[in-house]
C-alpha cells in the first residue's frame, strides 16, 4: 500500500509519521484490496483536522476528523474508516449471498408436486348469533382482524372487520 502523508500550516514530525503509516496499515485488516492512502492533517488556529483518503479496488473513501491533537484527529479518522470500510465489505459479501444457491433449488425440486385433484376439507364452525354492537364489542375485544356472526332475526351472514382507523367495518352477506 502507498502512504502519503502531507502536513498543511504544520510539519508532521517524524514520531508522528511513524504513528500514522503504523495506524493506516492496519486498515488492510478490515479491507486487504486497498492500493494508496493519503492524510493530509491542516492546523487552524488549535485545531487540527485531519483528512484521510483511501483508494482501492472498488473503494473510494473520503473520512474527515477534526480534534486539538494531530494524533487524536487521526484517531478520530481511524474509527470512522474503520466502521466504513466494515460496512463496505459487508455490502460486497451481501452481494454475493444475493444469487440462488443449490441448496434452495433442490430443496424446491424435492417438494411433492400437486396433483391434478385437489382435496378440499370442509369445516362448518359454529357462528355466534350477535347484534351489530355487540359483534363490534367482540371484535375490538379480540386481536382477530375479522368477526363472522349471524344476526338475531336476520338471514344470511355478517362479516366485522377493523379498519385501519380503528372503526369497525360491516359486510352483509346474504
Amino acid at each position: 500500500m502507498e502512504i502519503t502523508i502531507k502536513g498543511r500550516h504544520w510539519k508532521p514530525t517524524p514520531a508522528f509519521r511513524e504513528y500514522a503509516v503504523g495506524q493506516i496499515e492496519r486498515l488492510t485488516r478490515f479491507y486487504p484490496a486497498i492500493i494508496r492512502a493519503e492524510l493530509v492533517v491542516t492546523q487552524e488556529g488549535y485545531r487540527h483536522h485531519a483528512e484521510l483518503r483511501l483508494h482501492g479496488n472498488a473503494l473510494d473513501l473520503l473520512t474527515k476528523g477534526v480534534e486539538n491533537d494531530p494524533r487524536a484527529s487521526l484517531d478520530a479518522v481511524l474509527t470512522k474508516v474503520e466502521r466504513a470500510l466494515l460496512k463496505q465489505k459487508g455490502k460486497l459479501k451481501d452481494r454475493k449471498k444475493r444469487g440462488g444457491t443449490i441448496r434452495l433449488e433442490l430443496a424446491v425440486e424435492s417438494l411433492p408436486r400437486p396433483s391434478a385433484a385437489i382435496e378440499v376439507i370442509r369445516h362448518k364452525p359454529r357462528r355466534p348469533v350477535l347484534s351489530v354492537e355487540e359483534a363490534a364489542r367482540a371484535l375490538m375485544k379480540s386481536r382477530k382482524p375479522v368477526l363472522v356472526f349471524a344476526e338475531r332475526g336476520e338471514e344470511g351472514l355478517r362479516v366485522a372487520y377493523r379498519l385501519e382507523d380503528g372503526q369497525v367495518g360491516l359486510l352483509e352477506l346474504d
